[in-house]
């Protein structure tokens, strides 16, 4: 049986993990000790739109105990580099790292810190909240997963050597487990095209509708002009990146959404808690910087959404 590891059962680690489980596969998360106690104690409590609700046992640890076949690496980007050192490098040697987390410079991160392992790019299309520790609510209508099965960790084709599956196999063997929960499930080819087709949804809708503190309903009316400059600007970067996106399927998509959708940057603010912004836009524009495209627009709201961020952590406990 294949063991899952979520690292980081929030809205998005929670409902996967608890989708998992309910389905009898083997499933361990790990979070903090406080939420990794509830868990443990009470299970996880999920309240979806899609899959219905229900509460599952779940066994949760503060540390990963035992080596894991797929690691999930799904906190905030925010909190990335604290999450990773509750999984030691030997616990997933081997292993098929599965990150959703959103932007693309935690690639590198967990390459750095799992040269054992296959990461994968990957990608989620869900909207779910951790409304308390153990307690997800998911509302979408949407749920869908991409994985890239490129780029794989030269190390990770050591299960093949030795006779087991190679990556693109247990690439195709998680695909299939993620269906079987009920999630549209994509195997792709090409990393880098995954990961900034997210970006180019994602960039406009969660940066705008944060600075503007308004819902995508709100957002697509009085602030479209900002919403349409952000995604040419990923456009244009991703162009010079040698990647070709579809700005017309990306706005029909954001025209789309339920009026009231708030992205997670946008709960977070009104919340008061740490954004993605760096993760997200302060990676957008190093990337920009270092194929020399302007991007006005976006440089503007992430700054200002840096300084909003800045003055809400000295109130932070």
């Amino acid at each position: 049986m294949t063991h899952f590891t979520v690292l980081g059962p929030g809205g998005v680690g929670g409902l996967l993990a608890g989708l998992l489980a309910r389905a009898g596969h083997d499933v361990t998360v790990v979070a903090t000790e406080p939420t990794a106690e509830r868990i443990a104690a009470d299970g996880l409590r999920v309240d979806s739109a899609a899959f219905g609700d229900f509460t599952i046992e779940v066994a949760a640890e503060p540390e990963l105990t035992r080596p894991t076949d797929v690691l999930i690496v799904a906190p905030k980007a925010t909190a990335l580099q604290d999450a990773v050192r509750r999984v030691a490098p030997e616990m997933v040697r081997g292993a098929l790292v599965v990150p959703l987390l959103n932007g693309f410079e935690h690639m590198d991160v967990l390459r750095s810190a799992y040269p054992g392992a296959q990461v994968l790019a990957a990608t989620i299309w869900v909207e779910s909240t951790r409304v308390a520790p153990g307690h997800i609510s998911q509302t979408s209508p949407f749920t869908t997963v991409e994985l890239a099965a490129a780029n794989a960790d030269p190390d990770a084709n050591a299960a093949a050597d030795a006779g087991g599956a190679g990556p693109d196999e247990r690439v195709d063997e998680l695909a299939a487990h993620l269906r079987g929960i009920g999630f549209t499930t994509e195997v792709r080819d090409d990393e880098q095209l995954t990961l900034w087709q997210k970006v180019h949804f994602l960039m406009p809708t969660a940066l705008v509708c944060s600075h503007a503190g308004a819902p995508i309903g709100v957002v697509r009316t009085d602030r479209r002009a900002d919403l349409l400059g952000v995604m040419s600007e990923v456009g244009q970067v991703a162009a010079r990146l040698g990647l070709t996106l579809d700005s017309d399927r990306v706005t029909a998509m954001a025209d789309g959404i339920p009026p009231q959708t708030k992205p997670s940057m946008l709960r977070d603010r009104e919340a008061g808690r740490a954004m993605e912004v760096d993760a997200l836009g302060g990676a957008f524009l190093r990337a920009a910087r270092r194929v020399g495209v302007d991007v006005p627009v976006t440089a503007r709201i992430v700054a200002d959404l840096e300084r909003v961020d800045g003055g809400s952590a000295q109130q932070r406990p």
